[in-house]
């Protein structure tokens, strides 16, 4: 029997995605300048850049001030009561061939991003978001699974973003994402960073309000 039916799409996370105009493309002369550093397990997790206020350098103005007038279009799409956003750290992050990072998510920030540039073997994914879905101290029921959920939208519990030249995304920092094992012979190139509003956190009327 065909039943008429609706899914609601309850409490979707919102992930923004836009390109880069190329009249920006010359900020990338000015990241390729930039020193790298080492962590202590670069051998996996690779290298990022001795400065982490990358976005906060004159050279990076115009790109900066895309980045924030996007971080206004997202987070005015999610409710967010601030006139003005500001930057966290930045830095610049690179992966080898064969080098990763594992899931986490950025603390001290609202609305984190990654930008990315450079030269890739197409159709490499760039990150990969994850669906947490326990709590603390809350079991849940593992339910028995078809082995292929590609086209089930709802059975999704890890979502894949290519990388693409010039791709911008910007999501909550509270997401959690990873960045999967870099498979080709080219280093992948990006610059991420985390956005606070401009004076401060939380409201006043509600006893929560955070003033930088």
């Amino acid at each position: 029997m065909q039943v008429n039916y609706q899914m609601l799409e309850l409490f979707p996370t919102p992930v923004y995605t836009t390109t880069l105009p190329v009249k920006y493309s010359k900020v990338i002369s000015f990241l390729d300048q930039q020193d790298m550093g080492e962590d202590s397990d670069h051998d996996n997790y690779g290298y990022r850049s001795k400065d982490s206020y990358i976005l906060d350098k004159p050279e990076c103005g115009d790109l900066a001030e895309f980045i924030l007038d996007s971080t206004k279009v997202y987070a005015d799409q999610l409710g967010y009561d601030y006139n003005e956003y500001r930057f966290g750290q930045s830095w610049i992050s690179v992966k080898a061939p064969g080098q990763h990072h594992t899931m986490h998510t950025h603390p001290n920030g609202l609305i984190s991003g990654v930008f990315y540039y450079g030269p890739i073997a197409e159709k490499t994914p760039a990150i990969k978001f994850h669906k947490i879905i326990t709590g603390v101290n809350v079991s849940y029921i593992q339910p028995k699974t078809v082995n292929n959920k590609k086209d089930l939208k709802y059975a999704q519990v890890e979502f894949s973003i290519l990388f693409e030249p010039g791709l911008l995304l910007l999501f909550p920092s509270y997401l959690h994402h990873s960045v999967p094992v870099n498979k080709t012979d080219k280093h992948r190139q990006s610059l991420a960073f985390n956005i606070v509003p401009k004076l401060g956190f939380g409201d006043e009327r509600n006893l929560t309000e955070l003033i930088f």
